[in-house]
């Protein structure tokens, strides 16, 4: 008994486990079969019902028609307001629609915004410049999320979504739309309004240069006014969050003095530099000196500017008023329009160098200028050498040039060199090589023997310059290579005559001896005697010998002349008359040919 008690309690363990296995499998295919999130849940609620059956179905979820008519609809549920406004029923694009008219339009119609800058000066704000954002799409999303957003699947979830629509019929839910200013647009308008009140300082500026009382022509400064737009904007969307749409701001403004006034500039400018260099004896040299000084006198650069000798004194031409003098072209001293400006230019050069101003471009002479230091020339032609500078310093320089009793000055006024110090221009020689070469040049316009010297000789030389500076004291402190200066050698240069006595043949000429030869059969024409060339320089006349009469013969040949005569008797004289003059055919004049000069 005990036995058969035993099995048929296995028995019935095994056909519970069956069951209970049976029971957890039906329990995970029906979990599976609604955990596809991609279905809706009214056709979740749909398949479950088919499966079930239609009523049986309703039965056991506890999900009426009723209930899945109203899961089913699309519009927002029972309950739910915006604002006060009952959107239930309503779809999303109806809701847009309601609330179409935007209620921050009417913000900016009633707004009221004033500023005070002072107690004469108020503007007013332009509200239709400023826009309003609102959150009323984010909330449409939200209130419509109500009765849809459960996370559970199948009839759970339905469940869940279905409770939620019960909850808003009991305790209605209402969404209250958030305004707020658009900051870009805010700025935007107070800037608009304000903007014009703000002003930059102006500085005070240099404009000329009074070359009577040598001091610059200064314009006044004028201070400038910060408007804090920025507060502005600040305080105003404080105001706005808080529904405050008529206000009045009192604006702050700040007073911005000017960097550089007149005041500062008239003590700070000063002469910074100053060089002279005495002239030649030459009216027309000095004249076109004279000439650049007039042009150059006053001439204001301001920071970063530059000046360009050639381009600022033009061509010199007759026409501008310059003379012709010494100039150097081509290794030579010529006679050309503005010969000697080169010394009015050179002083401009030591007096910007002195100033501490840079110097862009500079060019040595072909030889050495006997004014300045060797090395600290600086030549200036039209079409050909340069001189450039430009005004580095942080202030406005002019200049002052002017000539007078054989001097010529050049001065450099603008800010003074720091703590007192000066600089000099100092050039030294490294190199000087003697010409020891004449060059010959045959020149057939001229007769042999004769010569021209074209050109002098000059050595080649080197230098080197450099900037020197000075302290107050007068001690050096700093010594920079400047511009290097290299001077040509130039040989003397001679024109040798070459057109023979007869003016038609040309002799040879040795360029490396300077000596002329005649060419091969040259014959030296005879010279014909001038007839009133007695040969003396007073020639005495002729006395006509006197006849003797007690040789006359009676046969009435020519008396002939015997015997001596008196003192002023010529003995044995063989003279003829010639245009009318009596010459003595036995003593004529003889002449030799030159002799071919040696150079």
């Amino acid at each position: 008994m005990r036995d058969d008690r035993g099995n048929s309690k296995i028995l019935i363990i095994g056909i519970l486990s069956i069951v209970v296995g049976i029971i957890a499998l039906a329990f995970i295919l029906k979990n599976v079969i609604f955990s596809d999130d991609s279905k809706d849940p009214s056709s979740m609620l749909t398949e479950v019902q088919g499966s079930e059956g239609s009523t049986n179905g309703k039965k056991d979820s506890g999900i009426t028609d009723e209930m899945q008519k109203a899961l089913d609809s699309e519009a927002f549920y029972e309950g739910i307001t915006i604002d006060g406004v009952d959107i239930s029923g309503k779809s999303k694009d109806e809701v847009k629609a309601l609330f179409a008219p935007n209620e921050a339009d009417a913000e900016t119609e009633k707004m009221s915004v004033s500023f005070k800058l002072d107690d004469e000066t108020t503007v007013e704000l332009n509200g239709d410049d400023v826009q309003f954002n609102d959150n009323l799409d984010e909330i449409i999303d939200e209130a419509y999320s109500l009765g849809r957003s459960t996370d559970k699947a199948g009839v759970d979830g339905l469940k869940e979504r279905y409770s939620e629509t019960e909850e808003l019929l009991k305790n209605p839910k209402d969404f209250k739309r958030e305004k707020s200013v658009d900051i870009d647009s805010l700025s935007e308008a107070v800037h608009k309004a304000l903007d014009k009140y703000s002003k930059e300082p102006v500085n005070a500026e240099v404009t000329g240069f009074d070359t009577e009382t040598l001091t610059f022509i200064i314009t006044e400064s004028e201070a400038g006014l910060k408007v804090n737009v920025d507060k502005v904007v600040d305080d105003l969307k404080k105001a706005f969050e808080t529904g405050d749409f008529s206000k009045e701001i009192t604006v702050e403004t700040e007073v911005v003095e000017p960097e550089v006034s007149k005041e500062f500039l008239d003590g700070y400018l000063c002469k910074v530099s100053s060089t002279t260099s005495t002239t030649t004896s030459s009216t027309n040299r000095n004249t076109n000196i004279d000439l650049v000084c007039k042009k150059i006198d006053g001439l204001v650069l301001q920071p970063g500017e530059s000046f360009d000798f050639n381009t600022f004194i033009g061509q010199r031409t007759a026409e501008a008023g310059f003379k012709e003098a010494g100039g150097i072209y081509d290794g030579k001293l010529i006679q050309e329009l503005g010969g000697g400006i080169c010394q009015a230019n050179a002083m401009i050069y030591h007096s910007v160098t002195k100033a501490d101003l840079q110097v862009d471009t500079r060019t040595c002479h072909t030889w050495p200028s006997d004014y300045v230091p060797t090395g600290t020339d600086a030549t200036v032609s039209w079409g050909g050498p340069e001189f450039k500078f430009t005004n580095s310093s942080d202030y406005p320089i002019a200049l002052h040039a002017y000539y007078g009793n054989q001097k010529v000055t050049v001065e450099v006024y603008g800010r003074p060199l720091p703590d007192g110090q000066t600089i000099k221009l100092v050039g030294e020689v490294t190199s000087n090589v003697a010409s020891e070469k004449v060059e010959y040049v045959a020149d057939s316009s001229l007769e042999v023997g004769k010569t021209v010297t074209e050109r002098s000789a000059h050595n080649a030389i080197k230098a080197v310059s450099y900037k020197v500076y000075y302290d107050a004291e007068g001690n050096e402190i700093k010594r920079e290579q400047y511009f290097s200066s290299s001077y040509p050698m130039i040989n003397k240069k001679v024109r040798v005559g070459t057109l023979a006595e007869d003016g038609v043949t040309v002799f040879k000429l040795d360029k490396s001896t300077g000596e002329v030869t005649p060419p091969e059969g040259y014959v030296a024409p005879t010279p014909t005697p001038d007839p009133d060339d007695s040969g003396t320089d007073e020639p005495e006349p002729t006395k006509k010998p006197k006849k003797n009469k007690k040789d006359k013969t009676k046969t009435g040949e020519t008396e002939s002349e015997s015997g001596t005569g008196n003192d002023d008797d010529e003995s044995g004289s063989n003279t003829v008359i010639i245009n009318g003059q009596e010459v003595d055919l036995d003593n004529l004049p003889t002449q030799t040919p030159p002799p071919v000069p040696a150079g």
